[in-house]
């Protein structure tokens, strides 16, 4: 046996990266860490805690596909809110309130709080924006939100023959 294992590359997760829009180390710090924590000894463990980490890679795409789509709905209708006081999306916003719709949804703490306030002050909360925001996308988010569920049972799956493996590696090797 090796001191350095070596890490078993199935022919998916040679192109996994581009084929999500991720980066190589994006996805080669998330198999380090589901490494880490699974504490993979053997091969086969190793091999599990692999297909854990692309799993882990795909879900983060596909949540993160939908909450920007979700998030620009958000703006949009915000921005709609904005100006003309009803929930549309209209192409012809003021550009002062596209800006206050931006910092609504932005990264920003301080600007997201006054432009929550604004909202609220024009006689909207940022929940109801999200909720008929995500009305209007259900239809639209549904193949991303089937995608996780299925992505989740799968990784549920995975994780169960990974403990599996640990409860009779042992046996295995003693018998072996």
């Amino acid at each position: 046996m090796t001191k350095n294992p070596k890490k078993p590359v199935a022919a998916q997760q040679k192109r996994l990266p581009v084929a999500l829009g991720g980066s190589r180390a994006n996805h080669e710090r998330i198999e380090s860490v589901v490494q880490d924590t699974l504490q993979a000894r053997s091969a086969l463990e190793r091999r599990r805690a692999s297909e854990i980490a692309i799993l882990e890679m795909e879900l983060e795409q596909h949540r993160r596909l939908r909450d920007t789509r979700l998030m620009a709905a958000v703006r949009d209708l915000a921005a709609g809110y904005f100006t003309t006081g009803r929930f549309v999306i209209r192409p012809d916003v003021e550009q002062r309130h596209m800006k206050l719709a931006r910092d609504l949804v932005g990264q920003e703490p301080t600007r997201q709080l006054a432009a929550e306030e604004k909202l609220q002050a024009a006689g909207a909360t940022l929940d109801e924006i999200y909720a008929r925001a995500y009305q209007t996308l259900a239809e639209k988010l549904s193949h991303h939100e089937k995608r996780i569920e299925s992505l989740e049972k799968r990784r549920r799956e995975l994780t169960d023959d990974y403990d599996a493996l640990r409860v009779i590696a042992p046996r295995m090797r003693s018998n072996g």
